[in-house]
């Protein structure tokens, strides 16, 4: 009980001197004694507590020579207008107050005598254009430990003519603008010096478009950016935006400037390569700079060496184009390497079909589930290949001949699962430091692999690790295979029954191969035996029973070259027997509607279209076209045939044909089995039980 009225007594008293802050504030500004202190010899005056306007103008108007005016701790909000009252003031520090904004009315007496202007430890935030034009007169500005988070293009303009000290430790700033420098623009006899360090910048930006050119030897630039967050310099970027065409006499203006970025967490990668030759190049010229001790933040690896120092074949980056599922791809600039690393993440049972494009690749592959090597084009440009401690069995013969021949390669392809290596490795032509490794590999030791033998022996300093070339077979099981004598690679003579079985097994799937081989290329075969032996013209073709006026029509160009392969056509199809009921399309009479062409292709078995680029030309053609397309589409029945009169124009190839052409359907009129292709593709007519079996029409309906 009694804590309890305690706690209900201190949240009263909580209450009451909440609600009497004001006055709180107000006799505590009282309470704390105003300091107006004036020193004759150095015409300084220091006002403190100054929180009431009448007390610091009385102690103003007292002092009203003085030259240098400290007035600290007074929770100013603004500069004040009062102090023009010190008509000679040269010299004002406004520090440790609540100053948020800058600005000077051009009337004031000081804002044209004023040199030194000391705003540290306020909460300016922003600066803008134009707020500090008529201080002409101003030398030193220092604005440490604010928010300040931006400074407006132009708020350090050309009128600033005296500037030469600016002091921005300790805020927010993002971005360094060059009108922090822009009196350069006014002489080349320029000094100026920008302290920006312990900041959040990462670049510079250009609104003033000061180059190269605006810089002599005779200017002093001073510019510190320590602890900020700068982590590249895109050199080329920096070059084009000040105009710098030749860097090594150029850069030479910059003699006795000096810009210290120490302490940033520079990244050095691909993108960091051109900076580091620069500074390698340019640190005998002005050693001392500190912009030539910039360090390293990230990699990890090369934390807090110096850039310039850092080798050119360690700046890497990540590639993320064409980089296999899994793997990580990074390249080193330097010598056009990419490094393909797919170590105990690949899954794939063979190399990947793509590989970034470089001048080098390495690929290093470890995986259980990798069990073949095939031949891939970008294997050209590999100099280390290691595929070792995976479980590849089998190795395409053709990739022998692409990692052929390369300087300095290295080839691993130890701990596998090799009974044997393609022979083509008998012939590989092994260039000056090439190595090769396969121990590890369960060989087979009998007469197929005794060439390997002697491969070995022929190659002692190209190919590593010979004595751990173990055979897991025959006669010579658990040694060396150089040194099993050459009697010892042998051959059973008679088969085992298991290997009699395995043979009967694979002659069967081999029959059953050859069965399928034949089904699957029924449409060749046919063609070669209608082409060759004139068989299959009635065995082998489906018959269907003629239903409609029409067994085929025929649509083309009515060009005469076209007319005459047309006119051919017709002749052989009208020809066979059973003969083809065919309907031409300069039949067609005068003036007839496409809508009676697509009348006539509705009554018909089959639609043959005769297509060469007059055909493509012709819009009519082309309608015909689309409605038999969109027909075929519909009944997912074979009743199109397309024969292609000559070379087509890609640019006039319809989106409709493009698919035909693309799965190759269509028959070529050039091709020596035109004939026979064409008689293939076509099913024979029969008469239906009605019919006297001419296999006339029917009449086309009105």
């Amino acid at each position: 009980m009694v804590k309890n009225t305690r706690t209900v007594f201190l949240f009263m008293v909580l209450i009451y001197l909440c609600t009497k802050y004001g006055d709180l504030k107000k006799l505590s500004e009282e309470s704390i004694d105003f300091v107006c202190d004036f020193n004759n010899r150095t015409l300084k005056l220091v006002i403190n507590n100054g929180f009431k306007d009448e007390q610091v103008i009385k102690c103003l108007e007292a002092y009203n020579t003085s030259e240098t005016l400290i007035f600290s701790n007074s929770r100013l909000k603004r500069i004040p207008e009062y102090l023009d009252i010190l008509k000679r003031l040269v010299s004002l520090d406004l520090s440790q107050n609540e100053i948020t904004a800058v600005s000077f009315d051009t009337s004031q007496q000081m804002c044209h005598n004023l040199r030194q202007l000391v705003l540290d430890d306020n909460d300016i935030y922003v600066l803008r254009a134009g707020n500090l034009d008529c201080l002409e007169s101003l030398e030193k500005l220092y604005l440490a430990n604010n928010n300040l988070s931006l400074i407006e293009n132009g708020t350090f303009s050309v009128k600033l003519k005296a500037l030469d000290y600016v002091h921005l430790v300790n805020n927010s700033l993002t971005i360094v603008d060059s009108s922090l420098i822009s009196k350069v623009l006014l002489s080349s006899k320029t000094y100026i010096r920008i302290n920006a360090s312990r900041n959040r910048i990462t670049g510079f930006t250009n609104s003033v478009n000061i180059t190269i050119n605006d810089i002599d030897k005779s200017t002093v630039i001073g510019i510190v950016l320590t602890h900020n967050n700068i982590t590249t310099v895109d050199t080329n970027y920096y070059f084009k935006m000040f105009s710098v065409t030749h860097p090594f006499p150029q850069l030479l203006n910059l003699w006795n400037s000096a810009f210290d970025a120490r302490f940033n967490p520079f990244i050095c990668d691909c993108a960091l390569l051109p900076l580091a030759l620069a500074l390698r190049k340019f640190y005998t010229i002005d050693p001392d700079n500190p912009v030539f001790s910039i360090t390293c933040g990230v990699p990890k690896s090369l934390e807090g060496m110096m850039v310039r120092k850092v080798q050119a074949d360690q700046f890497n980056c990540s590639v993320t184009q064409d980089c296999p599922d899994c793997c990580t791809c990074i390249k080193t600039i330097a010598i056009g390497l990419i490094t393909v690393d797919c170590s105990n993440t690949y899954h794939a049972g063979d190399l990947p079909m793509t590989c970034p494009v470089a001048d080098t690749l390495n690929i290093d592959i470890k995986s259980n589930d990798m069990i073949q090597l095939s031949s891939r084009a970008y294997l050209y440009n590999v100099t280390v290949f290691d595929v070792s401690q995976c479980a590849i069995a089998d190795i395409d013969p053709s990739i022998v001949k692409t990692l052929e021949g390369g300087i300095n390669r290295s080839i691993f392809l130890h701990d596998n699962n090799f009974e044997n290596i393609p022979r083509t490795f008998e012939t590989f032509a092994f260039a000056k430091g090439q190595v090769l490794t396969i121990d590890g590999n369960p060989f087979t030791c009998d007469c197929h692999t005794l060439w390997m033998k002697k491969w070995l022996l022929s190659n002692k300093e190209h190919v590593y690790n010979q004595y751990k070339i173990i055979c897991a077979t025959g006669t010579g099981k658990g040694r060396a295979m150089i040194e099993v004598p050459d009697n010892n690679f042998v051959c059973q003579r008679s088969l085992p029954f298991v290997d009699k079985v395995f043979i009967t097994v694979g002659s069967l799937i081999g029959i059953i191969l050859l069965f399928l081989f034949a089904a699957c290329k029924r449409n060749s075969i046919q063609v070669f035996m209608i082409s060759n032996f004139n068989v299959c013209k009635t065995t082998c073709r489906k018959k269907i029973p003629r239903s409609l006026p029409y067994d085929i029509f025929i649509g083309h160009s009515p060009s005469s070259e076209d007319n005459e392969k047309v006119l051919e056509i017709y002749n052989y199809l009208t020809g066979q027997d059973p003969k083809y009921e065919v309907y031409r399309q300069e039949e067609q009479r005068s003036g007839e509607l496409l809508s009676f062409i697509n009348n006539v292709i509705e009554s018909s078995h089959i639609t043959i279209f005769a297509i060469s680029n007059e055909f493509l030309r012709n819009s009519l053609n082309i309608s015909q076209f689309r409605g038999a397309d969109m027909k075929y589409r519909e009944r997912q029945i074979n009743t199109m045939v397309l024969i292609i009169l000559e070379d087509l124009d890609n640019n006039i190839v319809t989106s409709e044909l493009i698919p035909y052409l693309e799965a190759r359907v269509c028959i070529k009129y050039s091709d020596r089995h035109f004939w026979a292709k064409l008689l293939n593709r076509l099913p024979i007519m029969i008469s239906p039980d009605n019919d006297n079996g001419e296999g006339r029409p029917l009449l086309l309906p009105e």
